[in-house]
């Protein structure tokens, strides 16, 4: 990895920090599941576990996935969703995280789960792939695009490591384009705050940036309605723990703003000001 600009630096330290700082609370209270994402409640859909495996396959849907194919997790956290790609459809999937302490914990997980035969974790930056051209038929960012600082810049690595043909899949938290008011804007400022991410990016462009980069096939789906129960119940379970518990101690200061995070795109979703959505492109080929 290159040293890369003074923010470039402030941002990895930043984000790896925050992850650092949460991993052994998030394996508290993500169960077995291993997934830090918001979940798709539709038909069928019973529980938030329910929701959150709905999504990760939201996200592939119509891909093609099978043996032999190649996905690459960008941004895999505790490598839940790389694990459940790799048991349902068979492919092998590499998890890239900018956070060392992950790739030992997702590498033990995919040895219970039994398929460390088909996936491997990566200590590294999705800024700087560090993958050969066309090495794989899907690129997936399950709520990371909003780190890249440089998204134009993320999004040509992610085209280069594609295979033609190839699609990069996004499902995001985005701006939805909506005037916001003063109080608003301090609610965006505090979801950035909170979870370390870039300033959210309406939807129409990132959508544009996709095409400026070269891909083809561009669409989007809009997942409000499916996302939004997920949002309010752990904006409510939030907000109970809070009411009910003590301040938070100094080691789970970041845990306590990540959630507060959360609550705020709750409210943000609900007011018309965020939005969730899926979003496709293919590299030609």
């Amino acid at each position: 990895m290159s040293l890369g600009t003074e923010s470039e630096l402030a941002r990895d330290a930043s984000v790896t920090a925050c992850y650092n700082d949460m991993t052994k609370r998030l394996l508290q209270v993500n169960g077995d599941l291993r997934m830090i994402h918001f979940g798709l409640w539709g038909p069928g859909v019973k529980s938030e576990e329910g929701a959150q495996m709905r999504a990760v396959h939201a996200l592939v849907e119509g891909c093609g996935l099978g043996p032999g194919k190649r996905v690459l997790d960008a941004g895999c956290g505790l490598g839940g969703p790389a694990v459940a790609l790799a048991r349902k459809y068979g492919v092998q999937v590499t998890g890239l995280t900018i956070c060392e302490p992950h790739v030992a914990e997702a590498t033990e997980f995919a040895a219970r789960r039994r398929v460390d035969h088909l996936v491997e974790f990566r200590h590294g930056d999705f800024m700087e792939m560090p993958f050969p051209e066309d090495s794989f038929d899907i690129v997936i960012n399950h709520e990371t695009f909003c780190y890249a600082p440089d998204k134009h810049a993320y999004l040509r690595g992610a085209i280069r490591v594609l295979k033609p043909g190839g699609s990069c899949r996004m499902a995001e938290g985005l701006l939805s384009g909506k005037p916001m008011s003063e109080a608003q804007k301090a609610v965006n400022a505090g979801v950035h705050r909170g979870w370390r991410i870039q300033p959210l990016v309406e939807c129409q462009e990132a959508l544009a940036m996709m095409e400026q980069t070269g891909f083809e096939n561009i669409w989007e789906r809009n997942l409000d309605a499916e996302v939004a129960p997920s949002t309010k119940g752990l904006s409510n379970w939030w907000k109970m723990r809070v009411f009910l518990t003590p301040p938070p101690k100094a080691e789970d200061l970041t845990y306590h703003e990540f959630m507060q995070a959360t609550v705020g795109f709750d409210q943000g979703l609900r007011e018309g000001v965020f939005t969730y959505r899926l979003i496709s492109g293919t590299k030609p080929g």
